[in-house]
């Protein structure tokens, strides 16, 4: 074996275990109802203890791992207008059962009082167990139903 087959026979070799990664577009429209608790500090300050359910997640790419997933996300927002902080974890399951994880954190209140925020995988179980990525959200609900509706951005890699 000459030196070039050699190093083609060790690059082969220190790959061949090595799993293919595969990003994909995370962005959508996530729909459900919030569980609210709100504690008034004072005028346009409030403490808020919410569990939000999501009932469907349309993906803007048809072939988005989380498209149509499901489950809940739960955490606490201080509101001190014009600004916001706080986050919280969320829990999706898809159709097999396969489960992801991941936080979110409120960076800010948008003009219409949507939460603004970022979110970030934290792993999963079944094809989410090695994923990661991330992204931001806005986020708005009717106080009057607890319905909202959260626009998603971001990214998924599975690895």
């Amino acid at each position: 074996m000459n030196r070039f087959q050699l190093m083609a026979t060790a690059v082969i070799a220190c790959t061949a275990g090595a799993e293919a990664a595969e990003t994909y577009n995370a962005g959508g429209v996530a729909k459900g109802k919030n569980q609210t608790t709100i504690e008034m500090v004072s005028e346009g300050h409030m403490l808020m203890h919410t569990v939000s359910t999501y009932e469907s997640f349309q993906a803007t790419d048809s072939g988005s791992p989380y498209n149509g997933m499901t489950g809940k996300c739960w955490g606490a927002v201080e509101i001190k207008v014009p600004g916001a902080s706080g986050g919280g974890n969320c829990a999706f399951t898809n159709a097999l059962g396969d489960k992801n994880f991941n936080s979110w954190s409120v960076k800010g209140l948008g003009k219409d009082g949507a939460l603004l925020g970022t979110w970030t995988v934290l792993g999963g179980i079944g094809k989410y167990q090695n994923a990661s990525g991330g992204g931001t959200f806005n986020s708005l609900a009717d106080r009057n139903t607890g319905m909202f509706v959260n626009t998603i951005e971001g990214a998924l890699t599975l690895k």
